[in-house]
């Protein structure tokens, strides 16, 4: 038997040779793959953005048919703490310098600064204390008496005791404007009878220089030392042709040793033109006093164009109340246009007549208050004048000759 022939290991184990030949290639393949890094690198290119024009169709403007009025937002107030002043009066530092305002010579000349400065710099408005009647004001004028009403004594006769009336009424008046500011503006006028004389034609800033004159204006109306002594012109010889002379359009003006001593240190002679008279009934119950008296001064006072009118009194002289409202406000419209919210506010105080009770100035009041009230004022009556002085002119008033 022959022997058979051994088939070699390869050819005996053909499927898996393959096999194992197979699992190596892959293997190698694998570790080819796990060797091989491919990577990309990607660049970003930076934005840019460009704008496109768009074309809009333009509308025409128009004008503006209606007006639009701007007004000035007014400067918040804050509470301040007031303090009695007893030496000079604080001022503000600021200077506001107009030219001709202060001086005196030629008759104060035709200077209009009524305008105003205080509201329209922002500054806070003044408030005055008029015997009792408070109101804020920046254009003011003081109508005050300075007739023998303010200086006769309780037994109906003038002595140097019982002219410390009128002069506590001439100091107060000057403590007043003392304490305005500089920006405000400020006259003042006496009137007695059918004499009217102001301080100034034109209302005028209250810097020291302004409250100096006021002072020494007065100074001279109604002395201490004065006895007997008064009259609008019947007790002077001559005075009255003289001051008829003086023309108020021309600023004509009266001062010098020859003035009566009952006067102030210059007169004026305000009267009403036609533009003020022609307001007036032609025919009134009382055509004479109609422009006497406090009548005439606040027709003065209407013409300085002030925001507020402080008047003084004892009596009221004129037609009655509802013809002057009607006359008062037909002269407001003239000068101030016709918004009765800018007319001047009309304050009256009553001063009791010395030797009098106080009812009788309270009933004078009562005469006075459908004026107050229809041009937004107050009105306030002094029982004694003696509550309005200092503890000095008190004392003062004791040592002096005369019945108070």
């Amino acid at each position: 038997m022959a022997k058979k022939k051994n088939k070699p290991f390869f050819a005996q184990h053909a499927k898996s040779s393959a096999a194992l030949a197979t699992l190596a290639i892959h293997a190698v393949l694998i570790l080819g793959a796990a060797s091989f890094v491919a990577f990309r690198v990607i660049t970003k290119k930076d934005q840019v953005f460009v704008s496109n024009e768009v074309k809009r169709p333009q509308l025409k403007l128009k004008k503006l048919q209606v007006p639009i009025k701007l007004e000035k937002r007014k400067k918040k107030q804050t509470a301040t703490l007031r303090k009695r002043l007893v030496a000079k009066p604080h001022t503000a530092s600021m200077e506001i310098a107009l030219p001709e305002i202060s001086g005196v010579t030629s008759g104060l000349g035709p200077m209009d600064v009524t305008g105003g400065l205080g509201s329209d710099l922002g500054f806070t408005i003044p408030e005055i204390n008029f015997f009792g009647v408070k109101k804020k004001s920046e254009k003011v004028v003081f109508v005050v008496l300075a007739g023998p009403a303010s200086t006769a004594g309780s037994n109906g006769y003038q002595s140097p005791k019982s002219r410390m009336c009128f002069y506590t009424l001439r100091a107060r008046l000057n403590d007043m404007v003392g304490r305005l500011p500089e920006y405000a503006l400020f006259n003042a006028t006496f009137f007695m009878s059918e004499i009217t004389t102001p301080f100034s034609t034109n209302l005028l800033l209250a810097t020291q220089e302004n409250k100096a004159l006021l002072k020494e204006w007065a100074s001279t109306v109604n002395p201490l030392e004065l006895e007997e002594t008064y009259g609008p012109g019947n007790n002077y010889e001559g005075f009255w042709d003289r001051y008829i002379q003086l023309d108020w359009a021309a600023g004509d003006r009266w001062e010098g040793p020859d003035l009566p001593p009952v006067y102030p240190k210059w007169l004026y002679r305000y009267e009403p033109g036609p533009h003020i008279r022609k307001h007036f009934p032609k025919n009134g119950a009382r055509p004479k006093m109609e422009f006497e008296h406090w009548n005439k001064a606040v027709c003065f006072a209407f013409e300085q164009k002030p925001d507020t009118i402080f008047i003084l009194t004892t009596n009221y002289i004129g037609e009655e109340p509802g013809v002057l409202i009607k006359s008062f406000k037909a002269i407001c419209r003239d000068i101030y246009g016709p918004d009765s919210r800018k007319f001047p506010t009309i304050n009256v105080v009553v001063l009791t007549r010395v030797g009098r009770i106080a009812e009788s100035a309270s009933n004078v009041l009562d005469n006075y208050m459908s004026i107050i009230n229809e041009f937004r004022g107050r009105g306030e009556v002094i029982e004694d004048i003696r509550d309005y002085m200092t503890e000095e002119e008190r004392a003062a008033m004791e040592k002096l000759e005369g019945v108070f």
